[in-house]
């Protein structure tokens, strides 16, 4: 099976639900159709899109998450299934919040996101000595590394610039909180199949309407993003002067089913491992052990496609 992001991109379009399909009927009367079980995600990133009622039941009850985005691409809110207990003595650790097992836990967390971010550097030519010296002192101070990485890769990118974080008006970060919003959306769903509680995080701190739980779990996942915006410049010859943004969309899905990454004896999908890294912070939290926890590693990454599966589904 191959699992698909769908990007909705034109507007006044409806879906619905029959057979085992999910069905997208445009204004002419024209139809595309793909199987429910397919799909992993949903983008909508347009106006003008209608659900009926049944359609969106199937697709939650298939775990698929959705992702609403505004006119410019924003994206501002999920539509995901029901909180469940899976996996009852996990979803009970959790609540305990055993203190020494998430700062160990945190900690793995945050020194593979700041690795993966010193090999981003690498992977694009560029000299990581700066950013390996700051992550290898005694006392690792994130911000510091943040700041330094952001000057290096935005130069990189050819644009130097600031981190936007709210409210971007530049494409690149534009691009970015998009693509951190996907990543985002997968684990959001992974978590609630495991039956994890989003609203209850590691480090990120619990406040109205947060997820810190996702927080948490998405960081070491960031750089792939930046990555892959690096990749879609490179492509688009050294520029973005089109800063053509459904090519981004498009360019993105691409590499979250053909970019892999190796676990357990076998090689997953970026949109698979996700699962599977969730899925060992769920067994981790059982037995309030970190050792045999699965992290994304951006080094590790490789990119495979399956020439006889790799369609693209995009409206």
């Amino acid at each position: 099976m191959t699992y698909h992001i769908l990007h909705l991109t034109t507007p006044n379009i409806m879906l619905y639900a029959k057979q085992g399909f999910l069905f997208c009927r445009y204004d002419d009367g024209s139809e595309n159709k793909i199987a429910l079980d397919d799909i992993r995600a949903i983008i909508v990133a347009t106006h003008q899109v209608s659900f009926t009622n049944s359609c969106l039941a199937r697709l939650l009850e298939k775990d698929v998450v959705i992702l609403h985005c505004n006119n410019s691409y924003k994206p501002v809110g999920w539509t995901v299934g029901l909180d469940r207990v899976i996996r009852t003595k996990a979803f009970y650790n959790q609540i305990e919040q055993n203190n020494d097992f998430e700062k160990s836990l945190w900690k793995k967390l945050l020194l593979q996101k700041v690795q993966n971010q010193a090999d981003n550097i690498a992977l694009a030519n560029e000299d990581n000595s700066n950013l390996l010296r700051l992550i290898n002192k005694p006392l690792m101070n994130e911000a510091n590394i943040a700041k330094q990485y952001w000057e290096i890769y935005f130069k990189i990118l050819g644009n130097p610039q600031k981190r936007e974080h709210k409210n971007a008006e530049s494409f690149e970060n534009i691009c970015l909180n998009y693509g951190y919003a996907v990543f985002q959306s997968l684990i959001y769903r992974s978590v609630l199949i495991h039956g994890l509680l989003p609203n209850l995080g590691i480090h990120h701190e619990e406040k109205y309407n947060s997820t810190p739980l996702i927080y948490d779990l998405v960081e070491p996942f960031r750089v792939f993003v930046d990555f892959y915006l690096y990749k879609f410049k490179v492509n688009e010859g050294g520029s973005f002067e089109h800063k053509d943004l459904k090519a981004w969309n498009k360019y993105f899905a691409f590499c979250m089913k053909n970019y892999r990454l190796k676990a357990k004896g076998m090689s997953y999908k970026i949109i698979d491992y996700i699962d599977i890294f969730v899925e060992e912070i769920t067994n981790a939290y059982i037995n309030f052990d970190t050792k045999n926890v699965i992290l994304p590693d951006i080094k590790e990454q490789y990119l495979h496609i399956d020439k006889h599966r790799n369609r693209e589904y995009e409206e």
